[in-house]
C-alpha cells in the first residue's frame, strides 16, 4: 500500500540589525521563504516500509546568496531528497528492528537531538544505519551516521565528511514519568574542524538524561542534563549542559499557563589552559527557537533565564509570550551563534557577562487539519557585553507563516 502526503510552507520575515548568520548592527532585510515537501510511504508488509521525501526550498528577496553558504545552505535546496530509508520492526516476531538510509532523527523536546525544521532546509538529516530494540520496559535506538549538507548546486545532497556520530538513545517505560538516557560519540580523526587558533581533531563523548512529568494535576516539569568529556585537538574536554523547567496550567477559561526555565551551557573560564570547557550542544535543533525567536543565541557558554505566558482563547488559537535574560556563562569565553561560530569575545573578561534581554510573542491558529497560520515578533535589547565588544543596536524580527498540509 502506498500513502502519499506533503506540506507547503511559506514565511515572510523582516530582520533588523541581524541576519541568519547572527547579530549584525546595520543589517536589515525582508524576504519570503517557501518550502514544499512530498512524501511517499510504501508499506511492504505489516512491519516493513520504504519511505521517500522530496523537498524543494527557496528564498525570494534575500540579500544573501549561495556564495554566503558554502558549508550548508539554510535557505535554498532545489528538489532534493530530504529522507529516503527502509525500515523493518519486530523482525521475525523479535523485538529487533532496523532503519537504514537518509532520515530525520529527533528525541524528547529536540533540545539535544532535533532536525531543526524551523529553518527552510532543516538543520539535521542523517545518512545513518539504526538498530531498534522494543521491549515492554525499554525502547532503544543505536545508530551510526553523518549529517547531510544542504547544497542546491549538488544533487543529491551528500553527508559531511566529519564528524561521524555514534548514538545510543534509550527510553525507559513503566515509570511515573518520561525518562530517557543517552550516549553520543562525535569522532573526527583528521584536523578538519576549524577553530580560532587553527584546526583540530575531535573525539568527544556526551552522556545525558532527559526527564518529563507532572507533579500534580496542573503542574508539570522537565529537565535535561548532559556531561561531555574526551579530546578536542590537544585539549581535554570537560563541559556540561543543563535545562530545567516547570509550569502551571490553571483550570480556568483560556487555559492560562505560567512557566519558567533555566538553561546553562558551560563556557571555558581559562581558554588555552589545557582543558576545553565549552559545551557544544550535541545535535540539538539550534533553530527551533529555544533561545529566543531571533536565534541570536545557542547553548554553548550561555545562561538563559526564561519566563513564559500562554493562553488559548479558543481551541484552535494559541497565544504565547516569552521573556529571556541572556548572559555568558564565562566572561572570557565567547558569545556563540546557532552555527557554533564566535560572534563576540573579550579574552580579558572585562566586558562582563550580561548579553541582553529579549521579548518574543507569537500567535498560532490551527484553522483545520490542513491549514495552520502563525505570526509574531521578537525584540532584543543588548546588554553591557555587547556594547563593550563592538557595534550595538536593538534588534527586531517579525514574521507571518502559513502551512498547508495534504
Amino acid at each position: 500500500m502506498l500513502d502519499i502526503g506533503g506540506q507547503f510552507r511559506t514565511r515572510w520575515e523582516a530582520q533588523d540589525q541581524f541576519d541568519i548568520r547572527g547579530y549584525a548592527p546595520g543589517a536589515g532585510v525582508q524576504f519570503v521563504l517557501t518550502r514544499i515537501s512530498v512524501d511517499f510511504n510504501f508499506h511492504i508488509g505489516p512491519n516493513t516500509r520504504a519511505f521517500l521525501e522530496l523537498r524543494d526550498a527557496r528564498a525570494i528577496g534575500s540579500k544573501l546568496g549561495r556564495e554566503d553558504f558554502r558549508r550548508s545552505n539554510p535557505f535554498e535546496d532545489v528538489v532534493d531528497i530530504r529522507q529516503g530509508f527502509v525500515e523493518a520492526t519486530k523482525i521475525a516476531g523479535s523485538p529487533i528492528g532496523i532503519k537504514i538510509g537518509r532520515q530525520q532523527i529527533s528525541y524528547g523536546d529536540q533540545r539535544v537531538f532535533g532536525p531543526g525544521q524551523w529553518g527552510n532546509t532543516g538543520r539535521y538529516a542523517w545518512d545513518a544505519a539504526m538498530l531498534k530494540v522494543e521491549t515492554s520496559r525499554l525502547d532503544s535506538e543505536i545508530w551510526v551516521g553523518r549529517f547531510v549538507r544542504n547544497l542546491p548546486e549538488i544533487w543529491p545532497n551528500r553527508p559531511f565528511a566529519a564528524p561521524t556520530a555514534f548514538v545510543s538513545y534509550n527510553r525507559l517505560k513503566g515509570l511515573p514519568l518520561s525518562l530517557d538516557l543517552f550516549y553520543t560519540l562525535k569522532h573526527e580523526s583528521q584536523a578538519t574542524i576549524h577553530t580560532e587558533t587553527g584546526s583540530a581533531g575531535l573525539h568527544s563523548h556526551s552522556i545525558g538524561v532527559q526527564a518529563q512529568g507532572t507533579a500534580v494535576r496542573v503542574m508539570d516539569y522537565a529537565g535535561t542534563y548532559v556531561r561531555q568529556f574526551g579530546r578536542f585537538g590537544p585539549y581535554d574536554i570537560c563541559a556540561s549542559g543543563l535545562n530545567a523547567s516547570t509550569g502551571i496550567t490553571f483550570p480556568l477559561p483560556w487555559s492560562p499557563r505560567l512557566a519558567g526555565q533555566f538553561t546553562r551551557g558551560s563556557g571555558d573560564p581559562y581558554p588555552a589552559s589545557g582543558t576545553y570547557g565549552t559545551f557544544d550542544g550535541v545535535f540539538g535543533g539550534a533553530d527551533i527557537m529555544f533561545y529566543g525567536y531571533l536565534n541570536l543565541f545557542f547553548w554553548p557558554n550561555l545562561r538563559d533565564l526564561q519566563a513564559d505566558i500562554q493562553a488559548r482563547p479558543f481551541k484552535s488559537l494559541t497565544l504565547r509570550s516569552e521573556f529571556h535574560h541572556f548572559a555568558l556563562d564565562q566572561a572570557r569565553d565567547a558569545w556563540y551563534s546557532t552555527a557554533g561560530r564566535v560572534q563576540r569575545r573579550d579574552p580579558t573578561g572585562s566586558s562582563g557577562r550580561y548579553l541582553g534581554k529579549e521579548l518574543d510573542v507569537r500567535a498560532i491558529w490551527k484553522a483545520n487539519d490542513h491549514l495552520e497560520l502563525m505570526g509574531g515578533f521578537g525584540y532584543f535589547r543588548p546588554g553591557r557585553f555587547v556594547g563593550s565588544t563592538g557595534p550595538s543596536a536593538n534588534a527586531h524580527w517579525h514574521f507571518l507563516q502559513a502551512i498547508v498540509s495534504f
